[in-house]
């Protein structure tokens, strides 16, 4: 589907779904890059697996090509470049913590070191999976046409070359539209913007607390730091600065320090995705006690476990 055509007049995500189109009216965004509900019925959310299947591999391209396959509507993966400009998926800056190769940075080895790299599974164990390339992963995906790429962009940048990269590296391998940007740098998603007007980018916005109570060492702490203030003001902010369609991605703590957000949100149409740095009880938990308090669930949910388990859950309440 070419993207002139994506920009066609939607649907509300809880009424109908049409597949492999980029851009859909739902209950928060009239904008949003969303594909076919996997899930036809989860409250009208769409759930990405973070990082890929969670019985394999973070971010490997066995967890990538399952989360592809179940019953997520899309898989959520993290992206950066090496040295040599290639494109690799891999979460941490340093590696060691999911990798054999231990305290040297992503950015700094070439694609000849990376092919070298083998992955670490969920318990830590080294495997024989080699770390992968975004290349050969796209390559795959193309098996999988109306599932979602939700792609972190990791690294920080002062200009518009990683941005411009990623967007022509996802546009020649998904031409369906079905992929989209996020990061915590603003300057990520203006650039993107730029590269790709009709695309759908997400600001990922971090909660200081949140990220404390993750921490044993820090959750002593985590109350002496305030969640993100996220009221309209901020959000009309957005969309002057990166424009529809977008969205902000964020921890249900963040939810719930920012009562009015679901509804801010949908009036300037803009979507919200949430995740939860605990895990998917603490996820669920807090989507209900937002339901409760507004009336609203999100537009989607990064989710660390099975997506059946997840709207099952769900659909209890």
């Amino acid at each position: 589907m070419q993207r002139s055509m994506q920009r066609e007049k939607g649907v509300n995500m809880n009424q109908q779904w049409l597949p492999k189109l980029r851009f859909v009216c739902i209950s928060l965004s009239c904008s949003l890059l969303l594909s076919a509900n996997v899930l036809a019925d989860c409250r009208g959310i769409v759930l990405h697996a973070h990082r890929g299947d969670p019985s394999l591999p973070e971010n490997s391209s066995r967890a990538i090509e399952s989360g592809l396959q179940g019953n997520w509507d899309g898989v959520e993966i993290d992206i950066q470049q090496l040295q040599d400009r290639a494109w690799v998926i891999q979460h941490d800056a340093v590696l060691g913590r999911t990798t054999s190769l231990a305290r040297r940075r992503v950015q700094d080895l070439d694609s000849a070191m990376w092919k070298e790299v083998r992955l670490k599974d969920r318990k830590g164990n080294v495997t024989k999976e080699a770390a992968p390339f975004l290349n050969e992963v796209l390559a795959k995906a193309a098996e999988y046409p109306e599932k979602i790429i939700n792609a972190e962009i990791k690294q920080a940048s002062w200009g518009c070359e990683l941005a411009n990269s990623a967007v022509a590296a996802f546009n020649n391998a998904r031409p369906n539209g079905n992929w989209f940007l996020t990061s915590i740098e603003r300057g990520h998603l203006r650039c993107a913007r730029q590269a790709d007007p009709q695309g759908y980018l997400g600001l990922i916005v971090l909660d200081k607390q949140a990220l404390a109570r993750q921490d044993s060492r820090m959750a002593r702490q985590a109350d002496k730091l305030a969640p993100p203030k996220i009221d309209r003001a901020w959000l009309q902010g957005l969309l002057r600065e990166v424009s529809l369609p977008v969205g902000i991605h964020i921890d249900t703590n963040t939810l719930d320090a920012n009562t009015n957000l679901l509804k801010d949100a949908k009036d300037l149409g803009i979507a919200v995705f949430t995740y939860n740095l605990i895990g998917d009880r603490e996820h669920l938990r807090d989507l209900r006690a937002a339901r409760q308090r507004t009336g609203k669930w999100p537009s989607g949910a990064i989710i660390d476990g099975a997506a059946n388990n997840f709207c099952g859950e769900l659909m209890r309440n």
